[in-house]
């Protein structure tokens, strides 16, 4: 990947790290935005070893098989549209392996972090927020960094877990790493440009990519807490509208989300 900066010419990304192991990208770029500007900047590990999911869950690759990097991106004052930060990068990703890659069922995304191939992940988003101190304690500036990890040459006895799969599962040949990290930071690049200021047409895109949406779902939110309902829509903040078996809408802003199969009619 020494050359992966060549083919990003006319992106924001304006430099690139590899390293062959450490334990999080997300942690690596998240310590450096504390002290320095980090926008434009990408991290790529060929393994990690201590890898973070949403609630601080493992996320550990092995020393092959799973395409991982992190990106910094400025929010500024756009701290209320970092919701939409995850489920944008969700997009670039799936319209990167549907662009490069056929498969018997279209990528889709499922809120707010997962990118699916049928029913099965093949990738997941991780954002966290990050501020430094700014020279003579002026301010502070609010940056974000974008985790992304894919399963691309996995075998299936490599897959961490039963619901998981991989590029190589679904196709039956290998991908470029190289070549995908390319077409994923130009299509994050696209989305990234209509970030905030054109939240509608990114909302408008998610929906039509998003097969959460319309299904009949479980979520688990903080503190343990359970919603079963009907998931309708996204709003202006990326929070996921369901409308529960009782009539009401709820606006989730996290949660771990579980499709629900419908009932077979008698």
């Amino acid at each position: 990947m020494s050359g992966l900066i060549d083919h990003l010419a006319g992106t924001r990304w304006r430099q690139v790290d590899v390293v062959e192991s450490t334990g999080s990208t997300n942690a690596d770029l998240a310590v450096a935005a504390s002290i320095e500007d980090i926008d434009g900047r990408v991290l790529v590990a060929r393994h990690q070893t201590a890898g973070r999911g949403r609630h601080d869950r493992t996320w550990t690759t092995g020393p092959s098989g799973a395409l991982t990097f992190s990106v910094g991106v400025r929010v500024g004052a756009a701290t209320s549209a970092m919701g939409w930060l995850s489920l944008l990068a969700g997009v670039a990703v799936a319209d990167a392996l549907a662009r490069t890659t056929m498969f018997d069922a279209v990528p889709g995304v499922k809120w707010p972090n997962d990118v699916l191939i049928g029913e099965r992940k093949v990738a997941g988003v991780l954002s966290e927020y990050s501020t430094r101190v700014l020279a003579g304690g002026s301010g502070r500036d609010g940056q974000a960094v974008i985790g992304i990890g894919v399963n691309t040459s996995m075998t299936p006895d490599q897959l961490p877990v039963p619901e998981a799969t991989s590029v190589f599962v679904e196709t039956g040949r290998a991908i470029d790493d190289d070549e995908l990290a390319v077409d994923i930071l130009r299509e994050l690049d696209v989305e990234l440009a209509m970030w905030p200021s054109r939240l509608d047409e990114l909302a408008q895109e998610y929906r039509s990519k998003c097969v959460t949406l319309g299904q009949r779902v479980r979520l688990v939110l903080p503190g343990d807490n359970e919603l079963i309902g009907t998931a309708v829509d996204v709003d202006a903040q990326g929070r996921l509208l369901v409308t529960a078996d009782g009539g009401s809408t709820t606006a989730v802003a996290a949660g771990d989300v579980t499709h629900l199969r419908a009932h077979p009619q008698s």
